[in-house]
């Protein structure tokens, strides 16, 4: 009878202590991001930032100090690795349209900006995932 306590002892203590696999997390654009944008064919040179949430919307920063950048607000669309986003500058009334590939990770994005519904006409741009 001692043996077999000793035993569903030793069989509970080691079930306890092993560990459960985690499933890695599903990479997502959720998150700050932080980069650089570009007028037509010029390598992006300006400060840039977005604000992806959860709930699709996205705040984006046009200036290199979120504090002080000028800040638009919008929705964006994930389909596969594209990302596309339109957005609006408080104050204005200009719509602004962005598309970008995510790479597998999503922690990089480039991609296009334009004048809605263009995502095109205005530039390029990159982010980095922070």
């Amino acid at each position: 009878m001692n043996k077999f306590i000793i035993a569903v002892i030793a069989c509970s203590l080691i079930f306890i202590s092993c560990k459960k696999e985690s499933s890695p997390e599903t990479p997502s654009i959720v998150g700050f991001w932080k980069g650089k944008w570009g007028s037509s064919e010029a390598y992006p040179t300006y400060g840039y930032a977005a604000l992806f949430r959860s709930n699709g919307t996205v705040r984006i920063f046009d200036g290199a100090d979120t504090a002080t950048a000028a800040k638009a607000e919008g929705t964006y669309t994930v389909s596969g690795t594209t990302v596309t986003a339109n957005y609006t500058y408080a104050g204005s009334v200009n719509l602004l349209a962005i598309s970008a590939t995510v790479d597998s990770k999503f922690t990089f994005l480039e991609g296009t900006w334009g004048n809605s519904p263009s995502n095109t006409n205005g530039g390029k741009w990159f982010l980095n995932k922070k």
